[in-house]
């Protein structure tokens, strides 16, 4: 069986998202999303999609991804690999022909049987609210459960609709423990995660664990009680081989103002996580991209090489982790949207010879952010077709669809 992973995109329709949560953390209004790099150029607002008519299209096509359950949305990111869908933007990038015909998954000089899909849940769930100025308090939502359960049944409308289908799933189940009690937390693990000890079946679905810093996640809180219940996680993983996926660029959805998130997403933030569980597989999600100026790597403005190699920082101490630990991997979701960032990666890549350069290869893992990366492509097509052309060699681009997620995931 030779599979091709998308090891991060996201599958939610509006009601998953905690939107109380996302307003209450802009601390200073409307200017905290310029403030936090929301609207930089390099991060949402692109070149072309400042045109008000694209990012009109754009912000209308990523809602009609929310506005559908999420069983249509998989039948309809199989059909658009499929050549289903006719591009509507001249300049979008497209393939010679559709990725997925002749009953394989067709990509550079390989053929693959199935694609391994690996959805991301996040935990939207939320505790009461503390806000004594608002009319109508807000109260604890277990938003979670729901969404499993609507994942759930989202797999079995796909594979209702489309028996002999390409796609294979893998999701991965969202924990933010500030909200959750840590025999809640220990009852999730239980009951919905793959072990070799407890096989899938029923909701026993799930074969990682995705953590989302900017929505509470600390890797290791000052406080007790709350650094408990992140050692039970970490305990779990590392006795049942389970793969964490954090979020990594200084974006995204957030709970937590901008400074806040910032401090546990940067992956020197599970420093002390390694030190006493050095065998943890950990993914750094979107390769710990950077948008804000202030957030930039100095050292490769001051040496000229901006705009060659990566210039975040975080990217560097992610490289930094994987040379330290052994099960330390990223993925170019989203990130690989961006002009350029291929070109920087394997410029970066190049600069380096031996096993120094073996080791980051062997680290990185494909995956898209769908539907999240629709405010900057036109659709999942488009993204696979970006990466199709970027500089790597087949060979290596085999290992980040195939044999490094199968590592990652710890699959045989």
């Amino acid at each position: 069986m030779e599979y091709f992973f998308d090891q991060h995109f996201h599958l939610m329709d509006i009601s998953h998202p905690n939107l109380i949560s996302f307003f209450g953390s802009l601390e200073s209004g409307i200017t905290e999303l310029f403030t936090s790099g929301a609207l930089l150029p390099s991060y949402i607002l692109t070149p072309k999609n400042r045109r008000s008519h694209t990012l009109l299209s754009r912000i209308t096509n990523t809602l009609t991804t929310f506005e559908q359950p999420i069983g249509q949305t998989l039948l309809m990111m199989e059909d658009d690999l499929s050549g289903a869908y006719a591009s509507h933007d001249d300049e979008a990038p497209t393939p010679e022909q559709p990725y997925i015909r002749d009953g394989a998954l067709h990509f550079r000089s390989r053929t693959y049987d199935k694609m391994a899909l690996c959805p991301m849940l996040m935990d939207f769930s939320s505790s009461p609210s503390s806000d004594q100025s608002l009319y109508y308090p807000s109260v604890k939502k277990e938003k979670i459960l729901t969404y499993i359960d609507d994942t759930l049944t989202g797999f079995s409308h796909y594979r209702t609709n489309h028996p002999n289908g390409l796609f294979d799933f893998f999701p991965f189940v969202g924990i933010n423990p500030p909200v959750h009690s840590l025999a809640f937390i220990k009852e999730l693990l239980a009951t919905f995660v793959v072990t070799e000890r407890a096989k899938s079946r029923g909701k026993r679905r799930f074969y990682g664990i995705k953590v989302y810093p900017p929505l509470g996640y600390d890797p290791w809180p000052a406080d007790k009680g709350e650094r408990e219940k992140v050692i039970a996680i970490y305990e779990f993983c590392t006795e049942n081989k389970i793969p964490i996926m954090t979020h990594c660029d200084d974006q995204g959805f957030r709970g937590l103002t901008a400074k806040e998130a910032w401090r546990v997403s940067e992956p020197d933030a599970w420093r002390p996580v390694l030190a006493q569980f050095p065998l943890l597989t950990i993914d750094f999600a979107h390769f710990g991209w950077q948008y804000t100026p202030r957030q930039k790597n100095p050292l490769t403005v001051l040496s000229g090489l901006a705009n060659k190699v990566p210039d975040s920082s975080w990217f560097y101490q992610i490289i930094a982790l994987m040379k330290s630990y052994p099960n330390i991997y990223a993925d170019v979701s989203f990130s690989g949207a961006n002009a350029g960032f291929y070109d920087e990666l394997y410029n970066y890549l190049s600069s380096l010879e031996g096993e120094e350069r073996e080791t980051i290869v062997r680290r990185i893992l494909f995956g898209t952010d769908f539907s999240v990366n629709l405010m900057k492509v036109e659709s999942y097509t488009s993204y696979y077709r970006l990466f199709e052309t970027a500089p790597f060699s087949d060979d290596e681009i085999h290992s980040f669809v195939q044999t490094n997620p199968m590592r990652y995931m710890g699959m045989k």
